[in-house]
Parts: C-alpha cells; structure tokens; sequence
C-alpha cells in the first residue's frame, strides 16, 4: 500500500508541475486509508458543497461502497483548512466492527461525517481527516465509528 501511495504521490506532482493552475479544480481522486481503506473521488458543486465517494476494503476483510454529502464551513477563519460535516450512505458486504455473524453480509448503514480539509495552496491536493459515526440497518443493527485519511489530486 505504501508503494501504490508513494506512486500516486509521485505521478499527481509531476502532473502539478507540468499541467498545474492556481485554479481549484471541481473533481478530485485518490486514496483513502482507514474505513474504509481503497479509493476516493470527491466532487465540489460549489465553494462550500461537496460529494464524496469511496470503495474499498474494511479491517477482517470484505467490500464497502460510501457516498457521502458534505458541507465546508471556514470554521477555523483559514480558507485553505475549512471544517466540514456531512451525512451518507454505505453498503457492502464487511462486517461492520459488530458480531462476527455478520461478516460477509450484505451490509446498509447511514453515517455522519465530520473533518478538516486541506486544501495545498498553489498545488492541485487535498489531505483531509475524517471521523464519521455510522449506524449499520442490516443485517443487524449496530453502531460504530469511523476514521479515515484522505489524499486526493485534482487533474
């Protein structure tokens, strides 16, 4: 995994520095470690609105699929590090951090997201940290909490 984010690190600079623009760039992918673990596409309809997805793998095992809506707010007074929160939907077939009956069943939950953003002046990136609490609905209810990093870049 090191090796394929040291990759993507590596081709996303060079792409910067002969493609690059001070302008934001609206859809932005790459990877995302954590819950879950695989890739990340994050789509901006405005300066403050946003859609995140992901696919990838949960710790034990299995396949999650997320969409999330978020909302950026300049909480923090700097434009290049805006907190958001948001809430989405997951499926999939791992096991959600519940009882181990139900590893490998179709899995739907609902989740909220909270994060910090950063947005790298001048550069096509973005690194954000996200805590997300998640309800599992099937196929037994349950809590959970979610954390993750993100790297994204922006062609």
């Amino acid at each position: 995994m090191k090796r394929i984010v040291t990759l993507v690190v590596a081709l996303a600079s060079l792409w910067s520095c002969v493609y690059g623009s001070s302008e934001r760039k609206k859809l932005g992918i790459g990877v995302v470690l954590g819950a879950p673990t695989g890739f990340s596409v994050k789509y901006w309809q405005s300066q403050r609105v946003a859609y995140q997805g992901s696919i990838g793998g949960m710790y034990k095992g299995g396949l999650m699929i997320g969409a999330d809506y978020l909302v950026h707010e300049n909480a923090l007074k700097n434009p290049d590090l805006p907190f958001y929160y948001g809430a989405g939907l997951f499926i999939g077939n791992a096991g959600f951090g519940g009882p181990e009956f139900t590893r490998g069943s179709f899995a739907l939950g609902v989740r909220g997201a909270f994060g910090l953003d950063y947005l790298v002046p001048g550069h096509p990136f973005d690194i954000s940290v996200e805590l997300g609490p998640a309800l599992l609905l099937t196929p037994v209810v349950g809590m959970g909490i979610e954390l993750s990093i993100a790297l994204r870049f922006y062609p």
